[in-house]
């Protein structure tokens, strides 16, 4: 096949590799990707990629670029990475390798959180394992009222948060480092309206199987508590919970499908009511969440 010139044939060829990857998630949209890709090439905006014509022929040093984007990519590097930034819940999220990449999915955990946080004046919000903080910036995007703080055990996501916030001018949100609750001040004991988390879940033995654009660029605690089952962060975030949340707060972890019938009952047993399973269209991940209850138990 002769060197691909027009936009057109960019991204067949970029659809094609991609489609071909193994390092990758089996569920990308690989023209959507393409499509990103040639517009960091071109360092246009990816609305404006949609309208490129499909003969535009780009020069080729441009080519070359998106060429080479486009087998990094399905080498496993993952897109924000080599993008350099991430368009999270209506936020520029800049990115960077050493910290856990945000994922479009997490726009489930934001919505239903401010879906619960609906009607309550001046809010108080948690992110546990914020990582580098999308979640908790976009809710505090979304809701300026609220007091948002965002916890983690490592240094450089925090880092990448706190700039995030200082470039979006958002400065109701507070990061912290530490071991999930142990980071936030005792004051805030009972006094939250809702937690959320993306809590590292994959069993220590499973993962080798992630594809390579999760086990060789992901921290690897990011991704697993180094237990059998994966869960022992999982049980914490949920059987802590009751202590800081006021009555009727709310609790919402982001998991994988194939564990939220038993963090569901890890809910219960905790003493929260109203739990769900949320699910978004493309069923990447799923969202576990609880309502306190108002009548919490004695012993906490």
């Amino acid at each position: 096949m002769s060197e691909p010139r027009s936009v057109a044939e960019l991204l067949e060829v970029g659809e094609r590799v991609l489609a071909d990857s193994s390092s990758r998630f089996e569920d990308h949209d690989d023209l959507y990707e393409a499509r990103q890709l040639l517009a960091s090439a071109l360092r246009i905006t990816d609305e404006e990629a949609e309208d490129l014509p499909d003969d535009l022929e780009p020069p080729h040093r441009t080519r070359e670029r998106y060429l080479s984007f486009v087998a990094r990519r399905a080498a496993g590097e993952p897109q924000p990475f080599i993008r350099g930034f991430i368009d999270f819940y209506g936020l520029h999220l800049k990115v960077r390798p050493g910290t856990f990449v945000p994922r479009p999915s997490s726009e489930l955990t934001v919505a239903h959180a401010l879906k619960r946080l609906r009607g309550r004046r001046s809010p108080v919000v948690v992110d546990l394992c914020t990582g580098a903080g999308p979640i908790a910036l976009a809710i505090a995007d979304e809701r300026p009222d609220a007091g948002v703080w965002a916890a983690d055990i490592h240094s450089d996501g925090l880092a990448l948060g706190r700039a995030n916030a200082r470039d979006l001018k958002i400065s109701n949100v507070t990061f912290k480092k530490g071991d999930m609750y142990e980071a936030l001040p005792q004051r805030l004991c009972g006094t939250i309206d809702l937690v959320t988390g993306h809590v590292p879940y994959v069993p220590l033995d499973e993962l080798e199987d992630l594809p390579r654009e999760v086990k060789d660029h992901e921290p690897v605690f990011t991704l697993t508590d180094d237990t059998a089952d994966g869960l022992r962060l999982m049980r914490r975030a949920v059987a802590e919970a009751p202590s800081w949340l006021k009555p009727g707060g709310w609790l919402l972890l982001e998991m994988s499908e194939d564990i939220g019938t038993k963090v569901s009952r890890m809910y219960k047993k905790a003493g929260f009511e109203d739990v769900e399973i949320i699910e978004d269209d493309d069923r990447l991940s799923i969202v576990v969440e609880g309502r306190l209850r108002r009548s919490p138990r004695a012993a906490r």
